[in-house]
């Protein structure tokens, strides 16, 4: 089995995370957001935008582009 490495709390090794949808907000706008979560101890490991929805605004957003011409 393959390790990538360990958590940093509770420190047992790490063979896949958990990934949680978030809102990623600013003061002015609201983003989809995940949280990679430690499987055993659920600490957050990191959070960022949630990858798959910003691929598909951007291909929502060059399809309406390439429609106006």
């Amino acid at each position: 089995m393959f390790y990538a490495g360990k958590c940093p709390k509770c420190e047992k090794k790490l063979s896949w995370v958990k990934v949680e949808a978030i809102d990623a907000k600013t003061d002015v706008a609201s983003y989809k957001g995940v949280s990679y979560l430690c499987p055993s101890c659920n600490s957050v490991l990191s959070a960022s935008l949630d990858p798959l929805a910003v691929k598909a605004d951007i291909v929502k957003e060059v399809v309406a582009a390439l429609r106006r011409g």
